[in-house]
């Protein structure tokens, strides 16, 4: 009888903590619903305390209100976002959102606890994620205020007593100015917070992807080389065909392309610049990484893109800026415009090989590289049509008619300012006239 009276108590006791505990927030409560990632839709709806918002001592307010959920307090993003003058670019169909604010970028996946903040793959707080909540039959992207606000540089605090969260921004440097940007997109439609473009009808931009075919480029950790340059072109031709420039890719699927059939290919299609996309390798350093942009040495035009293309990748990106190079590749001495080969990480390194991996890291690179171009097109005009008695040697003409030595991985700065890690020509610098690198054993070749 004892143990029953107990049991009825405890019983008891507990019915009535679940009202106290509910009264608790000063501001009331929503009833809302929450997307279910794992069942593909939403739970039954639920109440949720209501949690006040103030950014720079301003309290904000957006038709779906702050709330707590799972200990965390989320808002809504559109609000949050514009109110820090963050740019927000949504790719619809791999359920991403995109935040860019200055120098800082954040790729959250709906329903994912794990981010992408410059580049690098953080977890995040109680691995509560941006999720979707529907209120008053609309639905709102939600984000853990703390981490979201706070991977943009700004302070937040707590006030228990009233339910609030507080956002500060940083005091923007003397003529600085933010402004918020929400956009949307799809999976060819990959916007992001890009400079607009001017007449990007008028300019034709080749894309080359390294490798393919029997000629594998560099392999480790079960991954060629050739994939990871053809997944990366392809988004890049995405985003810049979105944008309204015309494109021409050197190949569009696992085929072998040669080096002068890639020039050929460029320069009968007239391109204003070329982007030619691979990976590098040094074994005998697996801990280096880190993006090069090569341009032909003799190029004037080519080391002034190549310095605008190392920047925007870098600032996109996170990589370790190792600046830019000059070589004697074919495909940049070949061409007849301004052309760079963007070496784009260190497959050798296991962190920068996790990364190059990466669909979302994959994106990064290709609009890092998009914004380069963007701003170097922006920068010089398409020029009229030329007279009819042209200059006797193009600008960009090639330097001689020799087949070009293979890198020289002695001349890579590195970051302590010592000789760079030697770099395996074999396996990943597009070595003029020289064999396709052999597929690893177990592969069939081609």
């Amino acid at each position: 009888m004892k143990r029953i009276l107990s049991l009825l108590l405890a019983i008891t006791l507990l019915a009535g903590l679940c009202p106290v505990a509910l009264a608790a927030s000063p501001n009331g409560f929503l009833t809302a619903a929450v997307y279910n990632y794992d069942k593909g839709g939403y739970d039954d709806a639920r109440e949720m305390p209501l949690v006040n918002l103030r950014l720079d001592g301003k309290s904000i307010v957006g038709e779906m209100p702050s709330v707590i959920l799972g200990e965390r307090t989320m808002v809504p993003l559109r609000l949050i976002a514009e109110g820090l003058g963050a740019t927000v670019t949504w790719l619809n169909e791999e359920q991403q959102v995109l935040v860019v604010r200055g120098g800082r970028n954040i790729l959250l996946t709906l329903g994912s606890a794990t981010a992408l903040v410059n580049g690098k793959s953080q977890t995040l707080p109680d691995e509560v994620p941006a999720t979707l909540i529907s209120y008053k039959g609309q639905g709102y992207t939600m984000v853990p205020v703390r981490f979201f606000s706070e991977s943009l540089d700004c302070q937040v605090d707590w006030v228990q007593a009233s339910y609030t969260a507080t956002v500060d921004q940083p005091t923007p440097a003397a003529g600085e100015t933010t402004t918020g940007q929400v956009t949307t997109g799809t999976t060819s439609d990959l916007l992001a917070p890009l400079d607009k473009p001017v007449d990007p009808q008028s300019r034709i931009i080749a894309i080359d992807a390294g490798h393919g075919g029997s000629a594998s480029g560099a392999y480790y950790e079960k991954t060629m080389e050739k994939d990871l340059t053809l997944s990366m072109s392809k988004k890049l031709e995405s985003i810049l065909k979105a944008l309204g420039y015309q494109t021409v890719m050197t190949r569009s699927d696992d085929s072998y392309v040669g080096l002068y059939e890639r020039c050929d290919i460029a320069n009968e299609a007239d391109a204003d610049v070329f982007v030619s996309i691979h990976c590098n390798a040094a074994e005998n350093a697996p801990d280096f990484q880190g993006l090069y942009v090569y341009h032909h040495r003799g190029s004037s035009s080519g080391k002034e893109f190549a310095q605008y293309i190392q920047e925007q990748v870098c600032a996109f990106t996170g990589a370790v800026d190792r600046k830019i190079n000059s070589a004697n590749f074919v495909v940049v001495r070949e061409t007849t415009m301004p052309a760079v080969l963007v070496e784009t990480g260190f497959m050798t390194c296991h962190a920068e090989l996790t990364n190059l991996k990466d669909d979302a890291y994959q994106t990064r690179m290709a609009q890092g590289i998009a914004q380069g171009l963007i701003k170097y097109l922006n920068d010089h005009p398409k020029k009229a049509a030329p007279s009819e008695t042209p200059s006797d040697t193009p600008s960009e003409a090639p330097t001689d008619g020799q087949a070009a030595p293979s890198a020289d991985p002695s001349s890579a700065p590195s970051a302590d300012a010592s000789a760079a890690p030697t770099a395996d020509p074999s396996a990943s610098a597009p070595v003029e006239e020289q064999a396709a690198a052999s597929p690893p054993a177990g592969l069939p070749a081609e």
